[in-house]
């Protein structure tokens, strides 16, 4: 008799310990948000995802459901995981592309300041009702500790090399008026057993991608304005300045130094040497550049050696050809357009 009832004990052990590994193998860290869980009987609440886009927080799906906070926590942590803790403290660039981080949680239990009657700015706080209704209605998660929020959060290296950011949101509604997700109510005194679902998910570009599409963008308004520049270049009365006699106009280097928003540079391209150049300048303008080097520099508003607006002469080194000089014509953004 003795031997049967510890061969039921070691089954009953054995059992526990097959249910506790299939816990383990059931939790897998979502890498996608199509593959995160959703707890039976939750529904979504158009209302509070309207009022989170209108808080500028990061876009995402809000659910309402009957279960406990208690019971939606357990929920997840036996569907993904997780380890308590304020986030993963580790390297996100130590992820191999695919790759997910721990699952980390965090928890706000009810604190003896919840659960204690007080006032404040003259409104009552029923922290004694608060307190004997909750065991009335929920299982603690720990004894004599139920959950205000909690927040499940991890991290998924993409394919690019970029990241996505995962956060999902638990918390105690039962006492929230029944429009308004985010703010409770303990003045009435009713209660509801119901809990939020925030599901929140950020992607954000590897740098690679970023200077990708930064280039590309770049590419694209150089593309425009040299077309503008060309169909229409500035004319002596848009500069406020003379043309250096057989300059030509480079529509494509005007442009791709005119992308910032402050100001604009018309680039003109002479066979002639910088001195010459600075020379009809200085007779025309009546103006005496400041040599630097091998560079002239003629303020026309402002003063040197950063003018809001001026004129730049100085040695072709960049554009390549014939020309001898490259003729800068700074003006402020708008000013000849």
């Amino acid at each position: 008799m003795s031997g049967r009832r510890n061969a039921i004990l070691v089954c009953a052990m054995v059992g526990c310990l097959v249910i506790s590994a299939g816990v383990a193998l059931a939790a897998q860290t979502p890498k996608s948000e199509k593959e995160i869980p959703i707890i039976g009987g939750a529904a979504r609440d158009a209302a509070a995802e309207a009022a989170r886009r209108e808080q500028g927080g990061p876009e995402g799906k809000v659910y309402r459901t009957g279960a406990s906070p208690e019971e939606v926590f357990n929920f997840y942590l036996q569907k993904i995981g997780g380890k308590e803790g304020a986030g993963w403290e580790g390297d996100p660039n130590s992820l191999p592309k695919g790759g997910a981080s721990p699952v980390t949680y965090e928890i706000e239990f009810y604190s003896e300041e919840d659960l204690t009657d007080s006032t404040y700015e003259g409104v009552p706080h029923p922290g004694k009702w608060i307190k004997a209704t909750l065991p009335k209605n929920r299982k603690p998660l720990k004894p004599g500790m139920w959950i205000k929020s909690a927040r499940f959060s991890w991290l998924v290296k993409n394919p690019d090399g970029g990241f996505t950011d995962f956060y999902m949101i638990i918390s105690d509604i039962s006492f929230n008026s029944v429009n308004d997700f985010y703010n409770l109510d303990y003045r009435s005194k009713i209660y509801k057993t119901s809990a939020g679902l925030e599901v929140l998910v950020s992607v954000s570009q590897s740098e690679e991608a970023m200077r990708e599409e930064s280039m590309e963008q770049m590419e694209e308004e150089t593309s425009a304005k040299t077309k503008t520049l060309t169909r229409k270049p500035p004319t002596e009365k848009d500069l406020g300045v003379p043309f250096y006699p057989g300059a030509t106009f480079d529509a494509q280097a005007s442009a791709g130094m005119s992308l910032g928003d402050d100001f604009a540079m018309y680039i003109y391209l002479s066979g002639d040497q910088p001195s010459k150049v600075a020379a009809f300048y200085e007779q025309k303008l009546k103006i005496k550049p400041m040599k630097s080097g091998d560079m002239y520099m003629i303020p026309l508003k402002g003063e040197l050696p950063m003018p809001d607006e001026g004129i730049a002469i100085q040695p072709n080194t960049m554009f390549g050809g014939s020309a001898k000089t490259v003729i800068t014509i700074q003006k402020m953004a708008g000013e000849a357009e």
